[in-house]
């Protein structure tokens, strides 16, 4: 699958799943006003591209995806899961996920020693094991 087509994506798709596409890195999908889920675990997507996700987004995930690290999904108010298990993600991404959060795994994420989750008033589970986290 290349760049472009998936920039040419209807506005009207609600699921994406892109997992394993180790082809595409950087992508807007910012138009697609309808969609509440993704999977790109596995896949090389970078923060860049993460940052642009649209609003509508409900569940997203990262798992296992080693290209990205602190990018900022706080404008997704929707977002009530996500998925970083594996992932290179760090705490600062953490520090903004948006408060509308109930769900996050985390499991395996060895670049994550401390984080702040205090504005996530809406978190109902957390998954840790395996990762770096000190108290």
């Amino acid at each position: 699958m290349s760049k472009a087509a998936i920039n040419n994506f209807p506005e009207s798709l609600e699921k994406i799943n892109l997992n394993r596409c180790q082809n595409i890195s950087a992508f807007n999908i910012h138009h697609l006003v309808s969609l509440k889920e993704i999977d790109c675990g596995r896949s090389s997507i970078t923060d860049a591209a993460i940052n642009n996700f649209p609003q509508s987004l409900e569940i997203i995930n990262l798992n296992y995806c080693n290209n990205i690290s602190t990018f900022n999904i706080n404008h997704l108010v929707n977002l009530k899961e996500i998925y970083c298990g594996g992932s290179s993600i760090t705490g600062v991404a953490i520090n903004n996920f948006p408060e509308s959060l109930e769900i996050i795994n985390l499991n395996g994420c060895a670049n994550i020693s401390a984080f702040n989750i205090n504005h996530l008033v809406n978190l109902k589970e957390i998954y840790c094991g395996g990762s770096s986290i000190t108290d």
